[in-house]
């Protein structure tokens, strides 16, 4: 069998080894739409949940030479840090080491890592099975082909590129980002942006610039990142600085964001980044922290990035699958998050693995092999997706008292390594310990849920403390009434929100304030259709506690399940 990959980034890479690590395809070609690899783009984490699946492809995060030409075609330079620090409002510190062990007692480690160096590192593995090589299943990349058009058969998939040429395989994966032509092409019109009213600044400091770093007024910084392997984070309600070493700590990545309501300047270019001058980058981020203590210190690594560039944070909704016939979706194409979470490239990478390992079960059977994957991987991917949206402080509630039940319930961490906020929740083995390339004997029978990476133990015993937790109103509604579109525009407010799921309203509020997830959604849901955030995953528990807030169906809604109640599930949070 013949695989076409559309996009030559990340994801598609490790898709390629993936593949071929299956042992089911013939021949994997990879189409890249740029004429070189991208550097867009400054640094990344590959967490432990990421990092063992490239150890088993053999891709080399950090073998390379660190102090080798930019762009060179080696190991991936990663810079392996000590700690996370969180500098706080009053200019003290925390300190926690980095479990780079995890759970999984495998040592698979974090790998801070310039985006470009991770590339090169997977272009490294790949070539190693470029045709010439002679290997079974050769790996062939295209570069400079756009795709154009997606057309299948019960047989074949075939793509058109931009050129006017076209191929021909069995399986045809869409690796190619959040602007993904292959969505586009098969799913049109079904993925709508949201301005996040988040803007970021990104580049790169050298070290010896960051040893020698002053703040503006000439004094030297109260916590020069030259002094700590770790990965230090500032936040403020509006604003929030980050930095970490990578290229084997041979440069410091800068990455800054601030509150923007206003989107005009990225409406032409959406998900697109361009350069910026040092003098508009200080001044926002002056009047984001005020006279916050901690501005010196931003300031003055903001000052020194080398040519540092601008980037307007857009949301999508979740998609609600993920294949059609012989096509599929991975990575951003499939579920594109904010970077708060630091799992963009893990969940790619996850994705992949996944995917290789449902080939390997299903052989030639495409149509299993992709329904398994959509299953194993659908539910995790947008738990994260769903979660990277809150860690923004403008968008994210403050904890309920029942959300700090919930989570102390599930003993669950919903929040990544580097916030070290106290929560509820301190148990990370669901995120970092998680082994993507264990998807069971056989194909599912429905999506996985958010209990099903736990124990049935553990997933019951949760569930029996989650359910007691449960607030109801006094007066349930019956979920009788119709509502019209005109009725539910009435009812478009945090305070006031109703919000569409599956067809039918939802009265969220006063359900908000009594349950962990309502905030997130009565502030981002309003008066409008929240099916994408709920997915087809939820209990029987849940969904007859969601009856108690159905106000009725939307007039006009599709009349497919419009009965049936759907609810987050507690868990997702």
């Amino acid at each position: 069998m013949r695989a076409l990959i559309a996009g030559g980034g990340m994801g598609g890479l490790m898709t390629a080894l993936a593949l071929r690590e299956s042992g089911v395809f013939d021949r994997i070609d990879v189409f890249e739409q740029t004429p070189m690899p991208s550097t867009a783009g400054a640094g990344l984490n590959i967490p432990p949940n990421g990092a063992r699946l490239c150890r088993w492809l053999g891709v080399d995060l950090d073998g390379g030479d660190p102090r080798g030409p930019d762009g060179a075609i080696d190991g991936g330079r990663a810079a392996i840090l000590d700690a996370t620090r969180m500098i706080w409002d009053d200019n003290s510190v925390s300190r926690r080491p980095l479990d780079h062990n995890t759970a999984a007692n495998d040592n698979a480690g974090f790998h801070h890592m310039h985006r470009l160096d991770l590339l090169m590192c997977l272009y490294k593995r790949v070539f190693e099975f470029a045709p010439e090589s002679g290997v079974n299943c050769p790996i062939q990349v295209h570069m400079a082909k756009r795709l154009a058009d997606v057309s299948q058969d019960e047989n074949a998939v075939t793509v058109t590129f931009s050129d006017g040429t076209t191929e021909t395989g069995d399986l045809l994966v869409g690796a190619d980002g959040v602007n993904s032509q292959v969505l586009e092409a098969v799913w049109p019109g079904v993925s709508n942006k949201r301005w996040t009213e988040v803007t970021v600044y990104r580049g790169l400091v050298p070290k010896d610039k960051v040893a020698t770093a002053r703040k503006l007024d000439g004094s030297p910084l109260d916590h020069n990142p030259i002094d700590s392997s770790s990965m230090d984070s500032r936040d403020h309600p509006y604003a929030q600085s980050m930095t970490y070493w990578v290229r084997g700590h041979e440069l410091l990545n800068v990455w800054l964001a601030y509150y923007e309501p206003n989107s005009e300047e990225f409406e032409g270019d959406e998900g697109d980044w361009f350069p910026v001058e040092h003098e508009e980058m200080l001044g926002n981020m002056s009047k984001a922290f005020g006279d916050d203590p901690r501005l010196g210190d931003v300031l003055a690594l903001a000052s020194l990035i080398e040519r540092p560039t601008k980037w307007g944070l857009y949301d999508r909704d979740a998609l609600e699958n993920w294949t059609e016939g012989r096509v599929c979706l991975l990575g951003d194409a499939a579920h594109p998050m904010l970077p708060t979470y630091g799992q963009g490239a893990a969940q790619a990478f996850e994705d992949a693995a996944a995917l290789g390992k449902c080939f390997e079960l299903h052989g030639a059977d495409i149509y299993s092999a992709l329904l398994h994957y959509e299953r194993v991987r659908y539910y995790r991917a947008t738990r994260f997706q769903f979660a990277s949206k809150f860690l923004f402080k403008h968008l994210e509630p403050e904890d309920s008292p029942q959300r700090r039940q919930i989570l102390k319930a599930l003993d669950e961490r919903d929040y990544p390594v580097f916030d070290h906020t106290e929560r509820a929740g301190s148990d990370d083995s669901w995120i970092y310990a998680f082994d993507a390339r264990n998807i069971g004997d056989k194909l599912p029978i429905k999506k996985l849920g958010p209990w099903d990476f736990r124990s049935r133990e553990i997933a019951l015993d949760a569930r029996k403390q989650v359910a007691r937790s449960l607030w109801k109103p006094e007066k349930p509604l019956t979920g009788d009434r119709p509502v019209t579109r005109e009725e539910l525009a009435q009812h478009a407010t945090f305070d006031d929100c109703w919000v569409v799921i599956r067809g039918n309203v939802y009265d969220f509020t006063e359900w908000k304030d009594h349950h962990p997830g309502g905030p997130f959604v009565a502030r981002m849901y309003g008066g409008k259709d929240a099916t994408a955030e709920f997915g087809d995953f939820h209990s029987p528990l849940a969904e007859r506690h969601m009856e108690h807030f159905c106000v009725g169906p939307l007039v006009g809604a599709p009349a497919e399940r419009a009965g049936d109640a759907v609810e987050v599930e507690p868990a997702r949070t």
